[in-house]
């Protein structure tokens, strides 16, 4: 017998490891340039009060935005570029060679860790805390799994029972998802940003809104279809609760000053509104495609997904 959480965090594991496993989703930085680009635009805003700035990126996929943002950067924010040390925190030994031939332009700019760095600058994700192993909970009992079966088990953890009423779900009547895993990782996060901000971006949910997923939104995702029961094999994810990001982050010194649907930060970018404009005038066959590429951004992704960004200011 397993609990959920455990099984969960072994096949994430082992998926990450695959040499094929990119078949299975694309994430907005490969959809197209404009999302890296607005993201560096409004980083570019934060970065100017940093001397030597620092970005460090959680999970960094194929590359795709660590290119867009350095070429943002190198083409319209040279000075924030010439000081610029960009550090991508990543385990997946496949992921780390695609990235480092992919970003190979750029030499000494970029760096590869496998433990985070103390810094001052910006610490940014995306799609990355969806990943990380949750505890399933209904009606105070925790999914566990024997063989092919479903077990539910009395709560033993005293961490569940102590986010679950913080967070007032303990008398919730639907499936919650409990990640104690991004509890840990935002400490991790917080204690090592000198000062600086902390920018996620994933599919979520907010407290208010956790009624709209009654049977919880684990999902699995395997060559681009989607299964509402997660198996081994596949790309497996929980959406994220931006409340809980909220809410502990304030016991680690990260302050929330800002939480918006993709859409509405897309819409707020003006390198992204230019493009948008452009290519709605254009007949060009590539840029009608890629108008149809961030229609999906806007449109498919741009509710489903937010944006919170998280101050740390420096300790006295």
């Amino acid at each position: 017998m397993i609990s959920f959480r455990d099984w969960m965090a072994k096949a994430v594991e082992e998926y990450y490891r695959r040499s094929d496993f990119r078949r299975d989703f694309f994430t907005a930085p490969e959809l197209d340039r404009s999302f890296g680009y607005a993201l560096a635009e409004y980083i570019a805003g934060l970065l100017r009060e940093f001397k030597e700035p620092v970005l460090l990126e959680l999970g960094g996929g194929s590359g795709a935005l660590a290119y867009d943002v350095l070429t943002y950067y190198k083409e319209t924010e040279k000075e924030i570029y010439r000081n610029l040390r960009y550090y991508i925190y990543d385990f997946s030994p496949t992921l780390i060679k695609v990235q480092r031939e992919r970003l190979k332009e750029f030499g000494n700019k970029v760096f590869w860790v496998e433990s985070l760095v103390n810094l001052e600058g910006v610490v940014f994700s995306n799609e990355f805390f969806d990943c990380l192993p949750v505890h399933v909970i209904r009606d105070g009992k925790e999914l566990f799994l024997q063989n092919d079966s479903e077990l539910w088990r009395e709560l033993e953890d005293d961490r569940l029972v102590e986010v679950l009423k913080r967070m007032g779900y303990e008398n919730l009547s639907q499936t919650v998802e409990v990640c104690l895993e991004c509890v840990d990782f935002l400490r991790e996060v917080a204690a090592h940003l000198r000062r600086g901000y902390h920018i996620v971006i994933d599919y979520g949910y907010t407290t208010e809104e956790l009624k709209k997923f009654p049977d919880g939104t684990m999902a699995g995702y395997k060559a681009h279809k989607f299964y509402p029961t997660p198996s081994e094999g596949m790309d497996i994810t929980a959406h994220v609760n931006f409340s809980l990001l909220e809410e502990y982050g304030k016991d680690y010194g990260l302050e929330s000053i800002s939480l918006k649907s993709l859409r509405d930060f897309l819409m707020e970018s003006s390198v992204f509104i230019k493009e948008l404009e452009r290519l709605s005038v254009s007949e060009e066959p590539e840029d009608v495609e890629r108008l149809s590429r961030l229609k999906t951004m806007l449109v498919s992704m741009g509710g489903r997904f937010k944006v919170i960004v998280q101050r740390k200011l420096q300790e006295a």
